[in-house]
């Protein structure tokens, strides 16, 4: 990005009096060349995700810090100069990508032109590994690294709603406008205490694992707790239901909850109505789908190979768990970072479980190397 310019509570104002919606095919190619010219540009989704499997997008901010776009994916649905833009500005090998905490924006980009932004700067990754907590908030950021003050607290409101009200799109302007700046910033930091490679590693490998989501399975707590029929019935049911999610774009828990999926894997009921007596089964469930759970539930068992995360530990890998976690808490106090953000518990479970880790891949196998050896090397 161009460091001509000093992001200013007045340059911040001045951008936002010069929003550029663009919510129709004219305005759209009207500003494609600014859009893909910008090599260092910020962004962020809204979106609603309530009663819904994937998310709905709902509006879609860009800044270069200078200017502000709001792009409307309502009105450009079915635009294919929009997807084509989307695509090509995500793609662009010379133009970063800057976010703050990618959560599901990359899901939101996913659906509106499958691509996931390449390369990425997180600037709440950045700032972690620069001290500051793992969870930390963007207008906490702004205010800390650039002494902004900007309004929050409305990013759980109906974006889908138009028109949106001026105080909205006001405050999605903010939510992009002080990105460049921040990623200058951040970068400068980063490259002083030699841990840029530490971002880009990190960036790169956030959009590399969004395309290998967890296994429905995995995303049950609890699951390791049970015998291996029983697994082997909860493997069919979490697999059923999350198909049943997609399809039918409703979140896993309207489907069924965790709390029943256990119970059913569990305490597998004889017929329907055994199944319409278990707590938190709905009817509309019994009426369309009771048979097809009773099959799920009874039919002949597979050999179903135990994921290496749902092993149950031993008392000598919970052993050595504690001792890496107290080892990483140590070199996480002399780097000044929190330690989850060298390696957390699941991470360090799956390293005891399996030998291996992608995870230690890159600097924290670095950071990690000498007193992690007789794990990593073993």
């Amino acid at each position: 990005m161009s460091d001509t310019f000093k992001i200013t509570t007045a340059s911040v104002n001045r951008a936002i009096e010069q929003i550029i919606l663009i919510d129709d095919h004219n305005s759209l190619g009207a500003h494609v060349e600014p859009l893909l010219a910008c090599t260092s540009i910020g962004l962020d989704t809204e979106f609603v995700r309530e009663r819904t499997f994937y998310p709905k997008p709902g509006l879609l901010q860009f800044s270069d810090g200078q200017q502000i776009w709001l792009i409307d994916p309502l009105a450009l649905a079915g635009d294919p100069a929009f997807q084509s833009l989307l695509s090509e500005l995500l793609s662009n090998p010379s133009g970063c990508k800057i976010l703050h905490s990618v959560g599901e924006d990359f899901e939101v980009l996913e659906i509106l032109c499958g691509q996931r932004p390449r390369p990425l700067f997180d600037t709440q990754i950045a700032a972690a590994m620069l001290g500051w907590p793992l969870q930390l908030r963007y207008e906490s950021l702004v205010q800390e690294l650039l002494g902004l003050q900007f309004p929050g607290g409305l990013a759980r409101n109906n974006w889908r709603i138009r028109p949106l009200p001026d105080a909205w799109l006001e405050y999605a302007a903010h939510d992009v406008i002080a990105l460049p700046a921040m990623r200058a910033a951040l970068e400068k930091l980063l490259e002083k205490a030699g841990r840029l490679h530490w971002l880009h590693e990190d960036c790169e490998r956030m959009v590399e694992s969004a395309s290998q989501p967890a296994a429905p399975l995995l995303r049950i707590r609890s699951a390791a707790r049970l015998n291996d029929d029983a697994l082997t019935r909860l493997n069919r049911l979490a697999n059923w239901r999350d198909d049943q999610a997609r399809t039918r774009d409703l979140p896993r828990s309207f489907i069924l909850n965790d709390a029943v999926l256990m119970e059913l894997a569990k305490k597998p009921p004889q017929d329907s109505s055994a199944l319409a007596r278990i707590d938190g089964i709905h009817a509309g469930l019994i009426r369309r789908h009771a048979e097809e759970v009773l099959g799920l539930l009874h039919q002949p068992s597979e050999v179903f190979q135990r994921p290496p995360e749902l092993i149950p530990l031993t008392s000598a890998q919970q052993a050595a768990i504690k001792q890496m976690q107290q080892i990483v808490r140590n070199i996480a106090e002399q780097l000044n970072v929190e330690p989850p953000l060298i390696a957390s518990r699941r991470e360090l479970t799956r390293l005891v479980q399996t030998g291996n880790a992608e995870w230690l891949d890159g600097w924290r196998g670095e950071v990690l190397a000498d007193s992690f050896s007789q794990w990593i090397n073993r």
